[in-house]
């Protein structure tokens, strides 16, 4: 009896196991029933939309602008406003980038030049200013030690003669002499016009000679001496650039093969013969004038820093003399030995190799 109570025991738990799988497998079933048979959410219907234009590339400022640094990509028609964001890729080739433009960007037309606009240049020269090219040397370049940005004051220098104001030339006037072709005879049209240069007489003065007690006729002995004359023409004008602008260029992906056993090809190195300088356009006309007129312009650098105007006197020799403290050397009865006609500088000795 007791054998049979143990194994009834044992089928009423086992029964009872099945009926509890059994509760949850349709449990489970009703459930994803329920869930294939819900209704699902309705997507809510997306708005329209319109192409913008992209830089896939990174465009350097002034670069051409290419069909292979552009791409188009989907924006919402409702956030478009008119005239921003660039809707066709063929209005944008051709142009150059105002500014440098990373990869990703979208493209407006206040980033653009135009292909038939000026160059990138005239964006680096601030409203109400020029941009004026001077020719320069090491010398009147501060040593080649300019650099786009720098302040400089222009100095310039010329040399003046004393003219006949009718004619315009060179004082003193040269005698001409009228010599008729035949004796007797004033026909300009045989008449040999003698100059200066034929007769050797040039204009002088008349001035008495204590010695002899006479007035005496003395002419030059030399062409007339040119006076030189300094002063500052440019307080403040900032280096644009040095040498000749040259346009950027976008970099290569992929370097040029160099056939074996040539060396590549090393870029040309820019010239240091011309200083762009930013002044105003009065200062441009004058500085314009100067250099037609072989006027020399030197460039003193400047602390950027440093804004306050600049005020010099000019300088000629009465002004070097006076200030400077300059004596007349005296007229002495001995003299150094041998004569020395012009100043130059010493000859360097060449350094001793060891």
């Amino acid at each position: 009896m007791a054998a049979r109570g143990k194994s009834g025991g044992r089928i009423i738990i086992l029964v009872a196991l099945i009926l509890i799988l059994l509760v949850g497998a349709v449990y489970v079933w009703l459930q994803m029933q329920g869930g294939q048979n819900a209704e699902s959410p309705q997507t809510p219907e997306a708005g329209a939309m319109v192409d913008i234009v992209i830089t896939t590339q990174a465009i350097p400022r002034g670069a051409e602008i290419t069909q292979a640094a552009l791409m188009t990509i989907q924006y919402p028609e409702a956030n478009l406003v008119q005239g921003t964001f660039i809707t066709d890729v063929n209005t944008v080739i051709g142009s150059r980038a105002k500014y440098d433009l990373d990869p990703g960007v979208p493209l407006t037309p206040s980033v653009l030049i135009p292909p038939t606009g000026g160059s990138v240049a005239s964006f680096d020269v601030p409203k109400d200013f020029v941009a004026l090219p001077v020719p320069v040397d090491s010398l009147t370049a501060v040593a080649n030690a300019l650099a786009p940005g720098d302040h400089v004051m222009v100095v310039g220098c010329m040399l003046l003669v004393d003219i006949d104001p009718d004619w315009q030339s060179r004082l003193p006037n040269a005698f001409a002499q009228e010599v008729p072709a035949k004796a007797g005879e004033l026909n300009f049209s045989n008449t040999t016009i003698l100059t200066a240069k034929d007769l050797g007489v040039i204009q002088g003065r008349v001035q008495g000679d204590g010695s002899l007690n006479m007035p005496t006729y003395v002419v030059p002995s030399e062409s007339q001496r040119p006076r030189l004359v300094c002063q500052t023409v440019v307080q403040d004008a900032v280096v644009l650039r040095v040498g000749n602008y040259v346009e950027p260029q976008i970099a290569q992906a992929t370097p040029t093969a160099v056939p074996e056993g040539e060396a590549p090809a090393t870029p040309a190195e820019p010239t240091n013969d011309s200083v762009t300088l930013v002044v105003s356009p009065q200062d441009a006309v004058s500085m314009n004038y100067m250099m037609v007129a072989g006027i020399r312009l030197n460039m003193a650098l400047r602390n950027p820093n440093d804004t306050n105007p600049i005020v010099t006197d000019a300088v000629t020799q009465q002004y070097l003399m006076e200030q400077k403290n300059i004596p007349l050397p005296a007229k002495l009865p001995y003299a150094i030995e041998p004569r020395i006609d012009s100043i130059t500088n010493p000859a360097s000795e060449p350094t001793p190799q060891p």
